[in-house]
């Protein structure tokens, strides 16, 4: 059972370390949920409802994406201001601080993205039954937005983790403190 768990969180710790994995993804659920609505002719989710709904939809999915990157950029700060040895050494292990940067950027970047394909579907969608699918764009954004919100999760659970290792470190004596 232990090398089942080694190997899932191999896995996951490499698609952690490739923001661009998301990508693929996205498509290939999005691609299978479209292809079980074509066989089936159910479980549209969101062609379902009728236009008034679906822009309901698309300008609730852009105000939770902005204030989820308004909890990306606060996280961004609280990593910048940590101080302490461990975040140094996250700072400074190259391979880390790459993974970490590219994370921070990804989940920026797609809060913006994400954002502009819902206010971009208030534009388009402008039929009640959604003919030219412009419903299943949004449904690609959506997915997105769940990968890179758990890519955030981790990144605060990162920083989180380091910070309180580093303040419960006992404090210096005042002789040992550097003048």
């Amino acid at each position: 059972m232990s090398d089942s768990w080694a190997g899932a969180r191999r896995i996951l710790n490499e698609w952690r370390s490739r923001p661009g994995a998301d990508w693929p993804i996205v498509l290939l659920l999005t691609g299978l949920h479209l292809t079980v609505v074509a066989l089936t002719g159910s479980g549209d989710l969101l062609g379902r409802p009728g236009r008034e709904q679906r822009l309901e939809i698309y300008t609730t999915g852009a105000t939770v994406v902005a204030v989820v990157g308004g909890f990306a950029t606060a996280a961004i700060a609280q990593y910048a201001a940590a101080s302490g040895r461990r975040m140094r050494a996250l700072r400074a292990t190259e391979r880390l601080a790459a993974q970490l940067r590219r994370n921070w950027l990804s989940v920026l970047s797609a809060t913006l993205l994400i954002a502009g394909v819902c206010l971009l579907a208030i534009i388009l969608d402008v039929t009640e039954r959604d003919p030219g699918g412009v419903h299943w764009m949004v449904e690609a954004a959506l997915f997105l937005g769940f990968l890179r919100a758990y890519r955030l999760l981790w990144l605060f659970h990162t920083v989180i983790i380091a910070t309180d290792r580093d303040l419960a470190d006992p404090a210096p004596e005042p002789q040992q403190l550097p003048l």
